[in-house]
């Protein structure tokens, strides 16, 4: 029957080759928009490697001091001391990482085998941190718990950075000057794509190697066993700032210890404003629904008008014992299959969007790139398909609802059903 179904829509599809270019048109401008939107919440949100653990991670990276009026006295990343004697012992997330707030500074590198320095993206991290993110080594290994205790200047690098820095020799073993200083490479690691913002760097190094990294701010990664500690963490994070400022001398000031947010909210978390987490989900459906309406709305003209011109058909059919539940679900598939043509090009002109609005859209540089299997994946695959499934019911349901209601004598004289 489906299969009837399907040849039947293909047929209608180049019988009426106008209207039909007109709704795929519409349909893969509509998908696109939609999934411009759901990709670039994707890219920053699912776990894939190397952040395959973004689904059970929290982030901690501002520290909020307040006068006893409850005035806001400074916001900055937090201090060594507070992450040390606090975040760092936490109890309820599997592990902890601490790593420096400037995970974006640059760095001037060079070796014996380049003429002039190199400018780097580093990342200042502890030993954790190499259990949390998943980048791919092609040779070696990172840094040590003993090596970032002891402050021993090794580092991690890109492949791309150790091609630059010792051509085609073997870079594990060999040093380089990263700001003047002597490094050696314990690693080499493939490239990263600066979408990836936690495990995107150039050069790793223990952040213990940095002359008065006790004064610099910091951010703490935290990986919850399961998602549903998430509340248990953030509620010991407040026992924490309890117990802190009982310490605070007359109650000069207190601290607030800004999150801890998940994977997306994190990214809002910029300043000492608190994140409104509820606007973002809220600002994101509405921007869902608008993208469905319009669109469907102004198909739901090219599906009535199909359907009119197939009103003898379906009195005949009628007439012959055919349901209204029969007639309904075949106007459903059969604009099913249009929509799904219009989908798939929808996703792929989505794809082509995203990378070219990716430094409006994901906030990254026009030379980052962006992972393949960031955009195909079977998250994204479903979410295309259901945006298919929404705009299709939206677009024909009442068309097709109202064909199913009518009855044979005004199906077979074209009179509207009322």
């Amino acid at each position: 029957m489906y299969n009837t179904y399907f040849r039947q829509a293909i047929t209608m599809l180049k019988q009426n080759k106008f209207v039909s270019i007109i709704s795929i048109a519409g349909t893969a401008l509509a998908i696109m928009m939609i999934m411009v939107v759901i990709v670039s919440r994707s890219i920053n949100s699912i776990s894939i490697a190397p952040e395959n653990n973004r689904d059970r991670m929290l982030y901690s990276k501002i520290l909020l001091r307040s006068n006893p009026k409850g005035e806001t006295m400074m916001s900055r990343g937090l201090d060594y001391e507070s992450v040390k004697n606090y975040l760092s012992v936490l109890k309820t997330p599997e592990k902890i990482s601490v790593i420096s707030n400037y995970y974006n500074n640059k760095g001037l590198t060079k070796s014996s085998y380049t003429k002039n320095r190199i400018a780097a993206d580093l990342k200042q991290t502890d030993a954790v941190y190499w259990e949390l993110i998943s980048l791919s080594f092609i040779e070696g290994k990172p840094f040590t718990e003993a090596d970032f205790s002891s402050g021993i200047k090794n580092a991690v690098i890109t492949e791309g950075l150790a091609r630059k820095l010792f051509g085609n020799n073997t870079a594990v073993g060999n040093t380089f000057d990263l700001d003047f200083v002597p490094y050696k490479v314990v690693g080499v690691v493939k490239n990263v794509s600066k979408v990836f913002q936690f495990a995107y760097a150039d050069i790793w190094i223990p952040y213990t190697t940095k002359e008065g990294y006790e004064e610099s701010a910091f951010m703490t990664m935290m990986l919850a066993k399961d998602k549903k500690d998430f509340d248990a963490i953030r509620e010991e994070v407040r026992a924490c700032e309890r117990r802190y400022n009982a310490t605070v001398p007359n109650g000069e000031h207190t601290i607030t210890f800004m999150g801890p947010y998940d994977q997306e909210i994190q990214k809002l978390n910029t300043s000492n404003v608190f994140p409104d987490e509820k606007g973002y989900y809220r600002r994101f459906v509405f921007i869902i629904i608008v993208l469905l309406l319009v669109p469907a709305i102004n198909l739901s003209g090219f599906s009535l008008s199909r359907i009119k011109k197939r009103t003898e058909e379906i009195g005949i059919r009628k007439a012959f014992g055919a349901k209204k539940y029969t007639i309904l679900m075949q106007v459903l598939y059969e604009n099913m299959v249009t929509s799904l043509i219009g989908g798939i090009i929808g996703l792929i002109l989505s794809y082509f969007t995203v990378s070219w609005l990716k430094e409006w859209l994901l906030g990254v540089g026009a030379d980052a790139t962006i992972p393949l299997s960031t955009v195909v994946s079977i998250p994204v695959f479903l979410a295309a398909f259901c945006a298919c499934m929404l705009l299709n019911l939206l677009s024909s349901g009442i068309p097709a609802y109202r064909a199913s209601k009518m009855t044979i004598v005004d199906s077979l004289t074209k009179k509207e059903a009322q």
